[in-house]
C-alpha cells in the first residue's frame, strides 16, 4: 500500500477543521441527552401507544436515528453506533407488536408489512448506513440478504414477477403487495385528504369531484377510496425502482451475482417501458405488463405524473441509475433519469427573475387538460409571470431543491451535466454563495448548490459556513428539547425525527466529497472514505479532520489536518465501497506516487496537515462493504 506522511506543522488549525471535529463531539453529547429523555424506561420509543392500530409511521421512527451509523462511519464516537443499534432493535420489537387493520402487525419478519417505496426508502436508510458502519456484524448482513430476498421472483410474498420484470404493487413489503387497501386508511392514519388534496387530484373524469377542495371533504371518503383502489392499488410504478438499493446493499455485503442481476433486469424493464411510451416514463404498469393498464392512461398512477409529479417520479430512475453505475461502471445508465429531466427542460419556459437573469420553469406534472387549479384551455397562459398549462404539462416551477440534476453530475462528472445544473438555477432564490442555516429539507438540506459554488471556486469560506449551519441545527434541536422539558407533550410518529440532533450533510460533503444521498432510498456515493488504523474501525481517527477541496473528472484535492493531541495512522479509500482507483497522487511537498490501487496509508502526527492531489479513475472496481485488510 502506498504511504504518505504529513510533515507540515500547523500552529493554528483552520477554522473548518476545529469546527468539524467539534461537531462530531457535540453530536454525540446531544444524542446522549436524546436517548435518555425520548425513550421510555425500557428504552422503547414513546410512539406508537399500546392501543394504536394503523398503517403509517414506522419509517418516521427509524428516521429518528437513521443517520447515527453514518456519522459514526465518518469518524463519530462509538456510542453513536451503539445507541443506533439499540434503538433499532427496540423499534423493531415495538413495530412488530403494533397492529394494522389487516390483522397482522406493522413489521412482519422485521420488515414493513406493505408500504410504498417513498416510505420504505426512508426507513431503509438505516439499513444501508449500517453497511458502512458495521459490515462485520452478522445480524446486519443477515438482514440485508433477507430483506432483499423478499423481492425475488420465488419469494412467497409475491412482490416480484420475474418473468415480466415488475413489482406487482405500488405498496409492497414482507406481506406482499395484496394488502394495499386504501379504505383501510380511513380512521387508521389518514382521512380523505391523504396526499391527494395537497398534490391535486390525479384524475379529471370522476364526476363526484368538481374541484380539488372536494377531496378535503370527509363525505367524499368512500368514493375517493374506491377510485384509489381501482387505479392505484396494483401494478408497478417508478418509485419501486428504489428496490434496487435493497439489492445493491445485499450485493455490497455478499458479492452474490443474483442481487446484481436483479438490478440490471429491473432497470432495463423500466427503460423499455419508457421507450415504448415515447421516451416518457409511465407512472403505472398493470400486472400483465400493460402501460397505463391501472390508471387508464400512462399518467395518473400512485405518486405519479398527475400526483406529486417530478419530485416523486425522479426518485426511482435516479436511485436505480446510481446503483447500476456503481455495480457496472457504465455511465450510460444515467441516460435514463437524464432523459426525463431533459424532456421537462425542453418543455420549460424562461421567466424573468431579476433585471439580469431569467429562470427556467419546468413542468412538474402531466395530466388531462384543465387539471384543477389550472387553465382548462390547454394553451400556454401566463398569469402574473406564472406559466399554468401547456400540452398536458402543468405546474411550471423552478427545479426547487430536488437533487436529481446534482446527482447526475456527481455520477458522470461531465461538463454537460454540470451545465445542466447551472441552467436550472433559480435566480430568484438565495445566493449560491450563502448558507442558510434554516434550510432543512430532508432530500437536499438546501445546501447542495452552495457546495457546488465552493467546488467551482466561487464560495471560498463554504467549509466554515456549512459547519456553522450544522452546529446551529444541533443547537436548535437541543433548544427545542430544553424548552419542552425533555418530554414531548403528545408524541406522534414524527417526534423522534423532528428532534434528531445529528446533522450529517455537511460532514458528507467535506470529509467524503459526497452529496446527501437521495433521501427516499439512495445509497451514499462518495469520492473517498477514511479508516482509523489504530482503532481498527471506519471513520477519521479522533482529532483528524478532512476536507475534499475539489472534485473534477480527473480526481480530487484532499486536505487532512490533525487538530488532536496524538499521532494517528489512517487509510484513505477511493470511493465509499472501494469502487474507484487512485492513479498518480502528489503531496504538498512535491512527492509523487503511482498508486494504482484503491487505498492510501497516511501517517499524520499531532499538529500537522497533509494535502493530496489524487488522480482517480471512477467506478472501475467491484464495490464492497469489505474494509481494508490493514484494519484487521
Amino acid at each position: 500500500m502506498s504511504r504518505f506522511e504529513a510533515v507540515r506543522s500547523v500552529s493554528t488549525p483552520p477554522e473548518w477543521a476545529v469546527s468539524q471535529r467539534r461537531l462530531f463531539d457535540v453530536s454525540t453529547e446531544a444524542v446522549e441527552d436524546f436517548v435518555e429523555h425520548y425513550f421510555d424506561e425500557d428504552g422503547d420509543p414513546l410512539w406508537p401507544p399500546e392501543d394504536y392500530v394503523g398503517l403509517d409511521g414506522s419509517d418516521d421512527i427509524i428516521e429518528g436515528f437513521y443517520n447515527w451509523p453514518l456519522v459514526y462511519a465518518m469518524g463519530g464516537d462509538d456510542r453513536l453506533l451503539e445507541y443506533a443499534t439499540e434503538k433499532y432493535e427496540a423499534a423493531i420489537d415495538v413495530l412488530s407488536e403494533t397492529e394494522t387493520p389487516y390483522g397482522h402487525p406493522m413489521y412482519v419478519d422485521e420488515f414493513d408489512q406493505c408500504r410504498d417505496w417513498f416510505h420504505l426508502g426512508e426507513g431503509n436508510l438505516y439499513t444501508y448506513n449500517m453497511g458502512l458502519a458495521d459490515p462485520g456484524d452478522d445480524t446486519v448482513v443477515e438482514r440485508a440478504e433477507r430483506f432483499a430476498s423478499l423481492y425475488f421472483g420465488d419469494s412467497e410474498t409475491g412482490n416480484y414477477d420475474a418473468e415480466k420484470r415488475l413489482v406487482r404493487g405500488p405498496q409492497n413489503g414482507s406481506m406482499g403487495p395484496d394488502f394495499c387497501d386504501f379504505e383501510k386508511y380511513e380512521h387508521h392514519g389518514y382521512g380523505a385528504d391523504y396526499r391527494w388534496y395537497r398534490h391535486s387530484l390525479p384524475w379529471r373524469d370522476i364526476e363526484e369531484f368538481d374541484e380539488a377542495a372536494d377531496l378535503h371533504d370527509p363525505a367524499n371518503e368512500e368514493r375517493l377510496f374506491e377510485v384509489l383502489n381501482e387505479r392505484c392499488s396494483t401494478g408497478d410504478i417508478p418509485l419501486n425502482l428504489n428496490v434496487t438499493s435493497l439489492m445493491t446493499n445485499a450485493y455490497l455485503h455478499t458479492g452474490d451475482e443474483e442481487y446484481r442481476e436483479w438490478v440490471f433486469d429491473y432497470i432495463e424493464a423500466w427503460r423499455e417501458r419508457t421507450a415504448e411510451n415515447g421516451g416518457i416514463i409511465p407512472d403505472n404498469v398493470s400486472r400483465d405488463g400493460e402501460i397505463g393498464g391501472v390508471a387508464g392512461q400512462w399518467y395518473g398512477g400512485y405518486y405519479g405524473w398527475s400526483w406529486g409529479g417530478w419530485h416523486y417520479i425522479g426518485i426511482g430512475p435516479t436511485v436505480a441509475a446510481e446503483n447500476a453505475v456503481l455495480l457496472d461502471g457504465d455511465r450510460e445508465y444515467l441516460d435514463f433519469p437524464r432523459s426525463q429531466l431533459d424532456i421537462l427542460m425542453e418543455n420549460g419556459i424562461e421567466v424573468s427573475s431579476d433585471a439580469v437573469h431569467d429562470t427556467l420553469h419546468i413542468p412538474h406534472k402531466y395530466g388531462d387538460p384543465g387539471n384543477y387549479h389550472y387553465n382548462a384551455s390547454g394553451v400556454l397562459r401566463e398569469d402574473d409571470g406564472e406559466v399554468k398549462y401547456e400540452d398536458g404539462w402543468y405546474e411550471f416551477q423552478t427545479h426547487k431543491d430536488d437533487p436529481y440534476a446534482i446527482h447526475l453530475w456527481y455520477m458522470s462528472q461531465s461538463e454537460a451535466d454540470r451545465e445542466r445544473v447551472r441552467s436550472l438555477r433559480d435566480w430568484g432564490k438565495q445566493d449560491w454563495r450563502r448558507v442558510d442555516p434554516r434550510a432543512k429539507t430532508k432530500h437536499a438540506d438546501g445546501q447542495e448548490y452552495a457546495w457546488l459554488a465552493y467546488l467551482d471556486g466561487d464560495f471560498e469560506d463554504y467549509p466554515e459556513r456549512i459547519m456553522d449551519a450544522s452546529h446551529a441545527q444541533v443547537q436548535e434541536r437541543r433548544a427545542l428539547m430544553r424548552e419542552e422539558g425533555f418530554a414531548p407533550e403528545d408524541p406522534d410518529e414524527d417526534y423522534l425525527r423532528d428532534r434528531n440532533p445529528v446533522c450529517e450533510k455537511g460532514l458528507l460533503q467535506l470529509t467524503m466529497g459526497a452529496p446527501q444521498p437521495v433521501y427516499y432510498g439512495g445509497l451514499v456515493m462518495a469520492q473517498v472514505r477514511h479508516f482509523d488504523v489504530g482503532e481498527g474501525r471506519p471513520g477519521l481517527p479522533e482529532g483528524v479532520a478532512a476536507l475534499v477541496e475539489d472534485v473534477t473528472p480527473d480526481g480530487i484535492e484532499l486536505t487532512l489536518v490533525n487538530v488532536g493531541g496524538r499521532d494517528r495512522e489512517m487509510i484513505v479509500q477511493a470511493g465509499a465501497y472501494g469502487e474507484h482507483e487512485f492513479g498518480t497522487v502528489r503531496d504538498d511537498d512535491g512527492r509523487e506516487v503511482e498508486v494504482d490501487g484503491s487505498e492510501l496509508e497516511v501517517s499524520i502526527p499531532s499538529g500537522t496537515r497533509l494535502s493530496l492531489s489524487a488522480e482517480m479513475e471512477r467506478f472501475v472496481n467491484d464495490p464492497s462493504y469489505e474494509q481494508p485488510a490493514a484494519l484487521e
